[in-house]
């Protein structure tokens, strides 16, 4: 009997054969292999969140877009973030602004104030001054981009609280917004590095130790708010101000009254940033989404709970505002859970709150650059008297 793949001619022609069976063999397993490749054995739910953990920050899993997304999850390392973030921002998309009235009136205005605070010693700024409806003095630092090249973006900060925190000078003792100012663009014109910064100062309210802001009311006798715009609207005046590129940027309570403020004046505010604040009570009230937002916060925080901060990025979701969401650990890194209290501890958790991260500046100000308004505004909100 002839084996199978020989020849009766001897041994070349077994080789021959056997040649032929193992290019035969090949050929079917390279078919079977084309046909059907590993992905294709995966459902595709499965692969969720495998390449965002390589795209950096701008396809990062930590992003909830307007479509919808669970919890925020961890994308990239810190040197991951901080190498995409300072890449150029992607062209903004304007969004039409929102008329006053999308916030409902909530709380009373404060008026229990401890003390007046001073002129603010913002080294290279200038410092603007104003007296308030309540009758006091009040602050704001302008830290100037690059001039000459017409109108710039303007963020506008508000400082939060603690040591060295509860100042406008928090911009130089804490921030490294100043190092960025002449190299970053949010977007001017023609994309050109440069951007302002207007840090405002806060009131001392009795039963406080630091300065803060009123977060709790949202009305238009809001002393702070009226502070905040008219400083605002004296930049407009100036013309030195891109009125589509305003944003609202802070730490701790003082980025709950960036969030806060960013809805209050949603004609005006392009979007904002903000690093462990704590949310929000003004409820948005109109039929479109609330205004884009980046909300840093820590998985272990003392003072404002991880649990709080993810509640309001539930209501966020469902009001299909776009957020860009990074939960941190104690450093620039990001975590998968919130930690539980017994884990944290107090020490530990305080500390973290009150630890601006620095390494994510970049990415908090590209996500900036990626919003304007769809329109210059300007004098539909003149600088109150």
């Amino acid at each position: 009997m002839t084996r199978a793949g020989s020849s009766p001619g001897g041994r070349g022609g077994d080789g021959v054969g056997g040649t032929f069976l193992l290019l035969t063999v090949l050929a079917l397993l390279g078919g079977a292999a084309s046909c059907e490749s590993p992905s294709s054995r995966v459902d595709g739910a499965d692969l969720q969140g495998v390449f965002d953990r390589d795209a950096g920050p701008s396809g990062s899993a930590s992003k909830v877009s307007a479509a919808g997304s669970s919890r925020p999850s961890p994308s990239s390392s810190a040197s991951a973030s901080s190498s995409a973030a300072s890449a150029p921002p992607r062209p903004a998309t304007p969004r039409p602004p929102e008329g006053e009235g999308c916030v409902e009136v909530t709380g009373q205005p404060r008026t229990d104030l401890a003390r007046t605070l001073g002129r603010p010693a913002c080294r290279g700024a200038e410092v603007l001054e104003w007296r308030d409806p309540a009758g006091s003095p009040r602050y704001s630092c302008l830290f100037s981009g690059p001039s000459g090249g017409g109108p710039l973006p303007l963020v506008v900060f508000f400082h939060g609280d603690g040591p060295s925190l509860d100042a406008p000078t928090a911009v130089h003792k804490q921030t490294g917004l100043r190092s960025l100012q002449g190299k970053v663009s949010l977007g001017g014109p023609g994309g050109t590095a440069g951007f302002h910064v207007l840090a405002v100062q806060g009131r001392h309210f009795a039963g406080e130790a630091t300065a803060s802001f009123d977060a709790g009311h949202s009305g238009e006798d809001n002393v702070d708010r009226r502070t905040v715009e008219h400083f605002v609207g004296t930049l407009v005046e100036r013309k030195i101000v891109d009125t589509r590129r305003i944003y609202a940027m802070g730490l701790g309570p003082g980025g709950q009254m960036a969030a806060t403020w960013a809805m209050l004046a949603a004609d005006r505010v392009a979007a904002f940033a903000v690093f462990g604040a704590p949310p929000p009570t003004a409820r948005w009230a109109c039929p479109g989404p609330p205004p884009p937002g980046a909300v840093l916060y820590r998985a272990c925080d003392a003072i404002v709970a991880c649990e709080g901060v993810e509640a309001w990025l539930g209501q966020r979701e469902a009001a299909r505002a776009e957020t860009l969401a990074v939960r941190l650990g104690d450093d620039a890194r990001e975590e998968l859970l919130c930690e539980t209290r017994n884990k944290c501890g107090e020490k530990r958790g305080t500390a973290a709150h009150s630890r601006w991260p620095k390494a994510l500046e970049k990415r908090m100000l590209t996500f900036l650059a990626g919003h304007s308004l769809a329109a210059e505004v300007p004098g539909s909100r003149p600088a109150p008297r």
